[in-house]
């Protein structure tokens, strides 16, 4: 479990692991930290974080993982106080100087995580962004599909980002009916839970849905591949159980009978 003595410290896209693990707040202080993401904290009882130098050279005994590398070593709850840490770190690198005036930003007095521009008082806060993912079933088949950009010949269940006055019904709707020609029942979308999640700094908010009418259709520009899928149908190379889209294609398989633990 991590707490205040516990540093999550990033470099570049990368978490940084001193002997195989995350460092101590004192053995972290022997990096150079970035001036774009000094020290902050998570909370009282949180772990701390920070950036160091993107060209800075590693001394002995530090390595660097992946994001997601460190979620599949780790635990769920390891994984979101990284994910938090990474929300703020890569935050903070973005929003150094006020877009009002150009002015370098300062923390927001009597705010944990905001910035203040000392010039003209313009405030900042961290930026979350909402997104959907969904789990579209037919006929107790699941649907699918395989992003164009994936390394890992991976399918999952769709997502894509809520547009400015979208509800999490009308992003769901658009999206699925963008990415592969379905159109879902609206009154079958139901929000399940969510998932804070480091890809850049996203809430996922899961839903279910049913399939309405159409046939599927890939974009061939974000998605390359979809199909239904039965229970026993589903490929072994499924997102892992720390990541929402697992959740989601487990809870499938648990309500269908299908093999609910996968790696």
């Amino acid at each position: 479990m991590l707490d205040e003595n516990t540093a999550v410290l990033f470099q570049g896209d990368s978490v940084l692991l001193f002997q195989g693990r995350l460092p101590d707040a004192a053995e972290a202080g022997q990096l150079p930290l970035s001036d774009s993401g000094p020290f902050g904290s998570l909370g009282p009882a949180g772990c701390v974080w920070g950036r160091v130098e993107e060209g800075a050279k590693l001394p002995a005994g530090w390595s660097a993982v992946s994001r997601r590398a460190f979620g599949e070593q780790s635990g769920r709850e390891d994984f979101q106080a990284m994910s938090a840490a990474w929300g703020l770190a890569d935050w903070h690198r973005q929003a150094r100087y006020c877009g009002c005036c150009g002015a370098k930003m300062e923390p927001a007095p009597g705010e944990q995580h905001a910035m203040k521009c000392p010039n003209c008082g313009h405030t900042l806060f961290p930026v979350i962004c909402p997104a959907m993912i969904v789990a579209v079933e037919r006929d107790g088949k699941l649907l699918l599909a395989m992003n164009r950009r994936n390394r890992l010949n991976r399918f999952s269940v769709l997502a894509g980002f809520l547009e400015v006055g979208e509800s999490i019904e009308d992003a769901v709707v658009r999206e699925v009916r963008e990415e592969v020609n379905v159109e879902v029942d609206r009154n079958s979308i139901q929000y399940l839970y969510s998932q804070y999640w480091p890809f850049p700094r996203s809430l996922m908010l899961a839903c279910r849905a049913r399939w309405k009418s159409g046939e599927l259709r890939p974009d061939g520009v974000e998605i390359g591949e979809a199909h239904w899928f039965a229970p026993d149908e589903i490929p072994a190379n499924i997102p892992g159980s720390i990541t929402v889209a697992g959740w989601l294609i487990r809870d499938f398989l648990a309500r269908h009978g299908g093999a609910a633990e996968r790696r």
